[in-house]
């Protein structure tokens, strides 16, 4: 008598679900190093090609912290989001400075000078802080992915204020005015383009513009306490 084999139901099944593909290992890294990489030299072209206020942005504190974000929000894991972010923007601040040093003739010493310590610090601070949100906002979590949305619509609210707060300076001419009004009119519209496209459900958009209320406070005074203002 012959008897026959017949494969595993799961293995005959049509209607089985593909396997979910899982990133390599050194997806967060490769993504971390071609940000990083790439972002100080396009950040000082955009300052001198594009018109005002848009320059402005290629060298905002704010939008630098995006970046961090995005790349937390790209990367998997408990603790690559936030090393990945951290990575990206220390590799960013000494590409951006290189980057000067050999296009612009600037003095080699700005590769390790105060400022240029300064930034590190502040990078490695924003990438923990904003890959770690990027990777919250992601997640959908009931409290972390809000959270998250509202860390990236927070620091941009948070250096709009800024600006008008440069703005009202009895010592601005009103050309300094006039750009600075329009840098936070634009910084107030990827506020609100961060909070639809960082949030996964209008749930979590709604809750984190919510939330982006104190964040941006928090952020404004950490901006000013820093010497932005």
């Amino acid at each position: 008598m012959t008897v026959s084999t017949l494969p595993p139901e799961s293995a005959t099944r049509p209607d089985a679900p593909p396997a979910t593909p899982v990133p390599g290992r050194w997806t967060p890294p490769v993504i971390a190093l071609a940000v990083g990489v790439g972002l100080g030299p396009v950040d000082l072209l955009l300052q001198r090609v594009l018109p005002y206020p848009f320059a402005d942005l290629a060298d905002s504190p704010a939008v630098w912290a995006l970046v961090a974000f995005a790349v937390g929000w790209c990367c998997r894991g408990r603790w690559w989001p936030a090393a990945a972010g951290t990575l990206a923007l220390v590799l960013a601040v000494e590409g951006y400075y290189a980057t000067a040093v050999l296009a612009l003739g600037d003095d080699p010493s700005t590769l390790t000078d105060a400022s240029a310590e300064a930034w590190l610090v502040m990078g490695v601070a924003a990438g923990l802080v904003f890959g770690t949100a990027g990777a919250w906002a992601r997640s959908a979590h009931v409290w972390r992915g809000p959270l998250g949305t509202a860390t990236a619509v927070g620091v941009l609210l948070a250096e709009a204020w800024l600006d008008l707060a440069r703005a009202a300076g009895t010592e601005a001419d009103a050309g300094f005015r006039h750009d600075q009004v329009q840098t936070a009119l634009v910084l107030v519209v990827l506020a609100g383009l961060a909070a639809v496209l960082a949030g996964r459900s209008a749930r979590q958009r709604v809750a984190g513009l919510a939330l982006a209320l104190p964040i941006a406070l928090a952020g404004a005074l950490a901006f000013s306490t820093l010497g932005f203002l």
